[in-house]
């Protein structure tokens, strides 16, 4: 990685601190096969603050009308991990850039939750290395074009209780697989259950997520209707 790198230039951005980026893009399976190398852990925590506060301002000074729950549900669907994911593999291919234990490299299939992760990571080695001005400039540009886009996905926002009112309180979810249990990669694999019928199955890194999925798949096919 050097200072003309394309990753730098699709963010807009000159760093001055490539080892902050570095450990930005560092897997903590990489980690654990080389001590010096520290993972994106800490820089995502900051990074996944950052953009909670900043995307907020942004939904907050865009919808003037809406009250807290809507301004949530707005900002909710922006930084959802779809759509982190999505733009982490999509528009800035971060997840070209990830280092992995020769293992983990492998596991392809967990990928999006960390590639959502390595994103806010990112974010944060930026605030670190260039300061607020330029991460809040950065978070603007990437999600002020979403914003309408995101307030006209509110009907869809979620889809469990969607699913809820329609079905009623025989909908349950159980949970089919977990894999990975007690690691960053967790994988839950959840069932939306109504009277012993399996009406959709979704995944996700944590059970709401997977719940949530589960409810789409169930109301993509349909069910209620």
């Amino acid at each position: 990685m050097n200072k003309d790198d394309e990753i730098f230039l699709r963010f807009h951005i000159i760093p001055n601190d490539l080892s902050l980026y570095q450990q930005a893009l560092t897997h903590a399976s990489f980690s654990n096969e080389n001590s010096s190398s520290p993972s994106y852990d800490r820089l995502e925590f900051l990074g996944d603050s950052l953009l909670d506060m900043i995307v907020a301002s942004i939904v907050y000074e865009n919808f003037p009308s809406f009250n807290s729950g809507k301004l949530s549900k707005v900002r909710s669907i922006l930084v959802s991990g779809e759509n982190l994911s999505h733009l982490s593999e999509d528009v800035f291919f971060l997840d070209k850039y990830v280092r992995y234990s020769v293992g983990e490299k492998n596991n392809t299939r967990f990928h999006h939750h960390i590639n959502e992760d390595v994103f806010e990571a990112f974010l944060g080695a930026i605030y670190l290395d260039l300061g607020y001005d330029k991460v809040n400039q950065v978070i603007r540009e990437i999600f002020s074009p979403l914003i309408k886009e995101a307030s006209e996905s509110l009907e869809n926002y979620d889809p469990k209780t969607s699913l809820q009112e329609k079905l009623g309180n025989q909908l349950k979810y159980r949970v089919k697989n977990i894999e990975n249990f007690n690691s960053q990669d967790v994988h839950y694999v959840v069932e939306a259950v109504y009277n012993d019928a399996i009406l959709g199955v979704g995944e996700g890194h944590n059970i709401l997520q997977a719940e949530k999925n589960a409810a789409k798949d169930a109301l993509s096919k349909k069910v209620g209707e």
